[in-house]
């Protein structure tokens, strides 16, 4: 059974800074008891090009991404980027990767989900598990509900979001912080918690179902 709800379950990993306009380089950790670790990344590698990446190993399974974007006048434009998720030590696998290029007037999105390969003409704007809360940093704080374009194994998914202000214990303080919360139908869930200041730190993020349970807390 948890083999199963892991498989299917989607990873979403971490972007923790303030992101305005002016991105600036870091390195973050954030740790699940009793031993799962997360390392993110985000680095400049040319004029307005940004590559994130992340990197979590948990008992269950350990997943790597990267994704590599731009913003422009406050949306994130994702250009290419990859995941690769192995369960319980390689036993189930997830691989996808992706490439939006522009042929004429036309964004192509060339992907791959293990042997499935396709291409796909991209409309709007979209995002991947590494640029979905960068964009709602940039954006999208001041709403109750939002929707959002989703990637995941070849297609593009609308997934809707809560938001609201509370307060959550952070290492032994009282902490205000916008709570995001996944809208599903099913019983799993993904929420995170962003820091109300000027940081916007990501200071948890909370996700599973039946079976499953983790909070990844900022180090």
């Amino acid at each position: 059974m948890a083999k199963s709800i892991l498989f299917k379950f989607i990873f979403f990993i971490f972007s923790s800074h303030v992101f305005m306009l002016d991105l600036k380089p870091y390195e973050n950790n954030y740790f699940s008891k009793p031993n799962g670790t997360v390392k993110e990344k985000l680095e400049k590698i040319s004029d307005n090009i940004w590559k994130m990446t992340s990197l979590g190993k948990h008992p269950l399974f350990t997943i790597k991404q990267e994704s590599i974007f731009r913003v422009n006048n406050g949306n994130v434009i994702l250009m290419s980027g990859f995941r690769n998720l192995d369960i319980l030590g390689g036993l189930r696998k997830d691989y996808q990767s992706y490439k939006i290029e522009r042929k004429d007037n036309q964004k192509i999105l060339t992907y791959s989900h293990g042997k499935k390969k396709g291409t796909l003409e991209i409309l709007d704007n979209f995002y991947d598990n590494l640029t979905l809360q960068i964009q709602i940093k940039l954006s999208l704080l001041d709403k109750d509900k939002i929707e959002i374009n989703y990637l995941d194994k070849g297609k593009i998914k609308i997934k809707t979001f809560l938001i609201k202000k509370t307060e959550i214990n952070y290492k032994l303080e009282t902490v205000e912080v916008f709570e995001i919360s996944e809208q599903r139908e099913d019983k799993r869930y993904f929420r995170f918690f962003i820091k109300n200041d000027s940081s916007k730190d990501t200071l948890i993020v909370s996700q599973g179902g039946r079976g499953f349970d983790v909070d990844w807390e900022l180090d």
